[in-house]
């Protein structure tokens, strides 16, 4: 940490001085001809050859069909061997890729699709007929195309645009990493509708560099990483370009089913997982994890969301892995601000400072820096940090200051090794009495309970103490756990404002989104609707 209160990363890598098109098809032209993906439902292959003919091939088709730079190309998906091909096909033309969740609702996805306002949508069957419906009245969106074998409402599908023979796009658009808006991704969007958060090519170029980099991971082209987490979140999306720039295969899991995550893990002697902590509890907890051999895995990466210290031992003991990397960071970061160096894992801490990367923690009362292990809001700065949000200036300035720090919104702290912790998010802290109460501490106290298989702790509402502890639960099949026995386990463990004062409340399952962070705000309607 410097005199200002400012804690810095170690000094990054040179970056590639190249437009992210040209980056990334010269990184796929060294691949060849290695396998690159394998669907774990259907069997089918591709490979890396496979995947530069058809993206430039589709470049070339989306250039006639008047795609030009700065002009936005949507996906909405589940995970799809397909998915990479009209973002590669994007970033040749110096164009924007936009990702949705194609589980939106209607007006979710027209919120989405006025943020970016693509010109191209490609899509999922899943999603098919709601994209079509907006498209018919947002003006915008010039053209839908649609992933799989058909299409329910005659749209043209993928396969007509990359034909086997088709002209392919000789050399990438020579934009500018800093100006090119390579992607707008959607924000979580946990307490309100998403925000369309904009990356430069040089956020991703920078984000790519930090992986390559020996210091913090060690990914070469012999690894397998299985491809769960959705394509269209940051998270994933980073990953899958990471699987694209370093060469290592993917086996791709339209979505999570307990049986086929682990089979596919068995089948394939997957080395590298990416998860969020929903998973880590999955594994550390299901006994259907016993009836698998995972011995192939080499590391376990966790992001998203806080993973508990017992939780990540959980999960070490059972799978004989030397420890879980975990990584902090937002969609507004790209990918991680901290990450855990290699082979200086320290459980409960979400690593150290990235390459290039600054941080301060503010008091949550006075604003000004804190120093080492003091508890405030966390705040980055460097080359890993979004441009701002699309078309919301008023969002952009309350996030970003005037020196350039983002302001994450998450309470923590950085010890004096370097590590940094995250405690909770600032605006889910529960007010008890005038003590600030985290839920994720209970959340972490509570799934070490045999009995516990998830929890989410909320406030509510109390006219004498502002806002009690309540805890949602669901129990392990076949657990007859009470909510008495839960309250006092934790009346054992914590100081009195920290206590369960508002209850336990039974639940079959705990909401989350799609990076796996708790929907808080749907358990609070819950009790709003039960009080």
């Amino acid at each position: 940490m410097s005199e200002d209160g400012i804690f810095h990363g170690p000094e990054p890598l040179p970056l590639a001085n190249m437009s992210l098109g040209r980056f990334l098809m010269q990184r796929l032209q060294q691949h060849g001809d290695r396998e690159y993906q394998i669907h774990a439902v259907t069997g089918e292959r591709t490979t890396f050859a496979d995947v530069l003919q058809r993206s430039t091939a589709l470049a070339t088709e989306l250039r006639v069909r008047g795609v030009r730079p700065g002009q936005v190309v949507g996906v909405a998906s589940e995970n799809r061997l397909e998915f990479c091909l009209p973002v590669l096909a994007a970033s040749y033309l110096g164009a924007t890729c936009a990702t949705f969740n194609p589980t939106y609702t209607l007006r979710e996805m027209e919120h989405a699709l006025n943020i970016s306002k693509p010109c191209v949508v490609f899509c999922s069957p899943v999603c098919e007929r709601s994209v079509c419906e907006l498209a018919r009245r947002l003006p915008f969106v010039r053209e839908v195309v649609v992933f799989g074998p058909s299409s329910a409402l005659g749209r043209p599908l993928l396969s007509d645009l990359v034909r086997p023979g088709a002209d392919r796009l000789g050399a990438a658009e020579d934009v500018g990493p800093d100006e090119h808006v390579a992607c707008v991704l959607c924000s979580s969007g946990t307490t309100g509708l998403p925000k369309g958060v904009m990356l430069t090519a040089r956020n991703i170029l920078a984000t790519m560099t930090n992986l390559s980099d020996p210091r913090f991971a060690i990914i070469n082209h012999n690894e397998t990483h299985l491809g769960v987490l959705p394509f269209f979140h940051a998270y994933a999306f980073m990953c899958l370009l990471a699987s694209l720039c370093n060469g290592f295969r993917v086996v791709v899991l339209p979505k999570f089913e307990e049986e086929l995550f682990l089979r596919s893990i068995q089948q394939y002697k997957v080395t590298l997982l990416t998860l969020v902590p929903t998973l880590l509890v999955f594994l550390g907890k299901s006994p259907r994890v016993s009836h698998y051999d995972l011995s192939s895995l080499r590391m376990v990466w966790c992001g998203a969301a806080p993973l508990r210290e017992e939780v990540q031992r959980q999960v070490v003991r059972r799978l004989g892995i030397a420890g879980v990397q975990q990584g902090y960071g937002l969609t507004e970061t790209t990918l991680a601000v901290s990450h855990t160096p290699v082979g200086h894992d320290k459980p409960g801490a979400a690593g150290k400072l990235a390459p290039g990367i600054s941080a301060k923690v503010l008091d949550l009362k006075t604003g000004q820096p804190l120093g080492v292990d003091q508890e405030g809001e966390l705040c980055f700065k460097g080359a890993l940090i979004m441009k701002g949000y699309l078309g919301d200036t008023g969002a952009t300035a309350a996030t970003l200051d005037p020196d350039g720090f983002l302001h994450t919104g998450d309470v923590g702290r950085i010890d004096r090794d370097g590590y940094v912790y995250v405690v909770d998010r600032l605006k889910e802290l529960i007010k008890y009495k005038g003590f600030q109460v985290p839920p994720a501490e209970l959340e972490a106290l509570l799934l070490t309970h045999p009995a516990v298989q998830d929890a989410a702790v909320v406030g509510v509402p109390d006219s004498e103490s502002g806002e009690l502890p309540l805890a949602f639960v669901v129990r392990q099949p076949g657990a007859s756990v009470s909510d008495q026995d839960l309250i006092a386990f934790i009346a054992g463990q914590v100081s009195p404002q920290k206590r369960l004062h508002g209850g336990v409340k039974f639940v079959d399952a705990i909401p989350k989104n799609a990076s796996g962070k708790i929907l808080r705000q749907q358990l609070r309607s819950i009790l709003k609707s039960k009080l």
